[in-house]
């Protein structure tokens, strides 16, 4: 199963190509692939990198991912790392998370851990829209924040 999902890709792209997909084959909010796999399709070892510019900016790892229809997928064991251009790196670590393609929401399940050298934050649940790339962390929340954050910067 590992590499049933690119087999999948592979299929639709080569399949399009030459014309044997319908043009309705992928509807509004679906994504493509996902109609190649039937409903509880199972993924082992997602790893999805960013770029900009030939950089890694993000890299998402699953250790599974179920396909629950056309449009949501259930992800298990997430962690999603972040790096600015400087070479910091912010770790997002949750037990689970659906992603919905049709809303492009995400909601985790289980508590969230969030590691960057400024801060730690642990809260109960993040909502995510990758439309905006915007999320907010829902509580209870605790954050600590680095002390070298606070320090004071002489001038």
């Amino acid at each position: 199963m590992k590499h049933l999902l690119t087999a999948a890709a592979a299929l639709l792209v080569s399949s399009h190509a030459l014309g044997q997909l319908p043009s309705d084959a992928v509807g509004p909010g679906e994504f493509p692939g996902l109609q190649l796999l039937p409903p509880g399709s199972v993924i082992e070892g997602i790893s999805i990198p960013r770029y900009d510019k030939h950089r890694v900016t993000a890299l998402f790892k699953a250790d599974e991912m179920k396909v629950a229809n056309r449009s949501v997928v259930e992800l298990k064991k997430i962690v999603a790392t972040m790096y600015s251009s400087g070479g910091v790196a912010t770790v997002i670590s949750t037990p689970g998370a659906e992603y919905s393609f049709a809303t492009k929401l995400a909601f985790t399940r289980g508590e969230v851990d969030i590691k960057d050298p400024r801060f730690t934050a642990k809260g109960s649940k993040v909502l995510y829209h990758s439309g905006v790339q915007r999320g907010i962390l829902v509580g209870p929340v605790h954050t600590t924040i680095s002390a070298s954050v606070l320090k004071p910067t002489k001038k």
